[in-house]
């Protein structure tokens, strides 16, 4: 065999390899050992790759680990280009990194803060600290015994709970950030944040029940576009799902490792992966080349991509599931809490008003006196969420904070 077959052989090896941790990459999420191969794997195969090219033209291995070096740099500062320049802008267009959102570390599998429930899936873990850290943020949490971002204190009957998922609980925010502390403050009450990401209006409603209570005088419920799953499974009679067992949840955790850390070519991976390059060189060179070029362009005038992502506006149909089941899982909490609730509603990137509407009309039908809604639409900019990530900011949870006090006033709700 010449040294040139032996040089394809090798780049062919280099490309497979790459290819198998692209394509099937699932291979490597069961198993604690998987997941560090997984990590091992992604840059032994560029390296391998790259390397097997350069000795097909008799190059050195350092230019190889220059090119590899100046690949991750430029990976992370086009990312870092693409969060500042959506900074400021009125409009999100984030292009691919929209997908990221499947590589950030889930605070709820996080092997420092995952706790299992057999009832609610998951709490955080009792009397747990540490750092929860993404590309846009890097937040302490300091978690009670009941498993919840909030102090010892408030779990001694609160007179205001805050109800809802990773909007509530604080993502991407600190502690004293969050709309739930903020408004507790200001109101110079005992409030509880009882958020918990992920959670639906159904598993909300469970907690609940588990809180001292006889003090409580408001619910602020915040709901959230993916908590529909959830309440129509566990709502339908015939429907068990949603329900993680032990070896599902720990299941689960092992995957979640895959992000929590960083390992070499992570975020050249990420492109190479969402952009589905290893395929598209060679079926669409010309269009692959020409979203080079667009992206290139963006980050040396310092603009957004050149593109218009259509807003993501609930058609009557969904807004009626949504609805629907949001109400029954409503109901349940009815039969032990009597007092004033507050529901609103929150999104990732956006909060449009077709859901809170749909809701408010409900309600209104219901005829429940102590049912008040709060229009986040209204409030909430472009600004006010990460344009990765997609949750609000604390320039948002300042404004919700705001909205909130001004309607417990005006409405005296902890008084009536």
């Amino acid at each position: 065999m010449t040294r040139r077959q032996t040089g394809l052989i090798s780049v062919f090896s280099g490309y497979l390899l790459l290819a198998i941790t692209v394509y099937r990459w699932q291979f490597f999420t069961h198993f604690t050992w998987t997941i560090f191969l997984f990590k091992a794997l992604v840059p032994i195969a560029f390296l391998l790759l790259f390397w097997s090219i350069a000795r097909l033209f008799k190059w050195p291995l350092w230019p190889v680990l220059v090119v590899l070096a100046a690949l991750e740099m430029a990976s992370y500062f086009y990312i870092r280009h693409v969060i500042n320049i959506n900074r400021i802008a009125d409009r999100h267009e984030t292009g691919v990194l929209n997908k990221w959102i499947n590589y950030r570390d889930v605070i709820q599998f996080n092997r420092q803060f995952a706790s299992y429930s057999p009832d609610l899936g998951y709490v955080l873990r009792p009397k747990s600290e540490g750092v929860h850290s993404s590309l846009e943020y890097s937040n302490a949490f300091k978690i009670n015994s009941f498993g919840v971002r909030d102090d010892e204190n408030s779990l001694d009957n609160p007179k205001v709970v805050f109800l809802g998922d990773s909007f509530t609980m604080g993502w991407g925010v600190d502690q004293d950030q969050t709309y739930a502390d903020l408004t507790g403050r200001q109101l110079g009450v005992k409030s509880l944040n009882a958020g918990i990401s992920s959670y639906g209006t159904y598993r909300e409603m469970l907690l609940f029940s588990k809180i001292k209570r006889d003090s409580c005088k408001l619910m602020i419920l915040q709901y959230c576009d993916n908590d529909r799953e959830e309440n129509e499974a566990r709502n339908e009679p015939s429907n068990q799902g949603q329900m993680l067992t032990p070896e599902s949840f720990e299941n689960t955790t092992i995957f979640n490792r895959i992000n929590e850390t960083y390992y070499p070519m992570r975020y050249t991976y990420f492109f190479v992966r969402e952009k589905d390059l290893l395929k598209r060189i060679w079926t669409s060179p010309s269009a692959v080349l020409e979203e080079m070029q667009g992206a290139l362009t963006s980050w040396i005038n310092g603009k957004q991509l050149a593109v218009v992502t259509p807003p993501d506006i609930k058609t009557p149909s969904e807004t009626k599931a949504h609805t629907e089941y949001f109400f029954k899982s409503l109901a349940k909490i009815r039969r032990f809490y009597q007092g004033n609730i507050i529901v609103l509603h929150l999104d990732g990137r956006y909060t449009r008003p077709e859901m809170i509407s749909a809701f408010e009309a409900e309600g209104k039908r219901t005829g429940d006196a102590r049912l008040l809604f709060m229009h986040t639409d209204r409030l909430l900019k472009a600004q006010d969420y990460y344009p990765i990530d997609g949750h609000i900011k604390a320039s948002g949870h300042h404004k919700i904070s705001d909205a909130l006090l001004d309607m417990i006033r005006k409405d005296s709700l902890l008084t009536r």
